[in-house]
């Protein structure tokens, strides 16, 4: 009687399944190469090893005492609880108090933003060792950029929408995984930041102010 856990006793049936799996086996690991490729690919076109130099703004001294007042004065308001109008930032008015306030000091020399009729654009430096891709720790997205902004829950939500670096966009496999991150969340890490923005109602983009 033929013994079936023989070489010859192995048909077709087994044959097949060592196939299947050298397949499986041939598509994961070109699946993987093909991903380190495109991550490989992104490093070194995209990325730097040094953060870019942004714009700053500076206001004369009464502007930019009056501007600062005026965000106290909204602040304090909105940690009382008590009634107060809309605050309304032009592109000038926001990129001054990113780069003097303890308020907005998680995107200091992260971003500078321009604010263009509905929409907030901008120039980046953004450190991307949060990103759980391979070789780009202690690497910079260096570029300009469109972003998504609103409120979710009493959580400010800054989203990338697109990123461009040096002419050329960046791949949408890569776009997809960097819109994920909320860039604002280091706010929460301050106690006080993190208190009034959980008070604010709304965030939206109107006539090129941020309100």
């Amino acid at each position: 009687m033929t013994d079936k856990t023989s070489p010859q006793g192995r048909g077709c049936f087994f044959y097949g399944c060592l196939v299947a799996a050298l397949l499986v086996i041939a598509v994961l690991g070109g699946t993987y190469l093909g991903v380190r490729h495109l991550v490989n690919n992104f490093v070194d076109r995209y990325t730097e090893p040094a953060p870019m130099t942004l714009p700053t703004v500076e206001l004369p001294a009464a502007e930019a005492e009056a501007l600062q007042a005026r965000f106290e004065t909204f602040k304090q308001a909105i940690q009382n609880g008590t009634g107060v109008p809309p605050l309304a930032l032009g592109t000038q008015e926001l990129n001054a108090l990113i780069a003097t306030l303890p308020d907005f000091q998680a995107l200091k020399g992260k971003v500078f933003v321009a604010i263009e009729g509905e929409s907030l654009k901008g120039q980046v430096s953004i450190p991307l060792d949060r990103i759980p891709i391979g070789r780009v720790k202690g690497r910079y997205l260096n570029g300009s950029a469109g972003f998504k902004v609103g409120m979710e829950d009493g959580i400010l939500i800054v989203n990338l929408d697109n990123v461009t670096v040096k002419g050329n966009p960046v791949p949408e496999q890569i776009m997809a995984r960097l819109r994920q991150e909320n860039w604002a969340k280091e706010a929460y890490s301050n106690t006080n930041a993190a208190s009034l923005l959980r008070r604010f109602e709304s965030i939206a983009i109107k006539d090129s102010r941020l309100v």
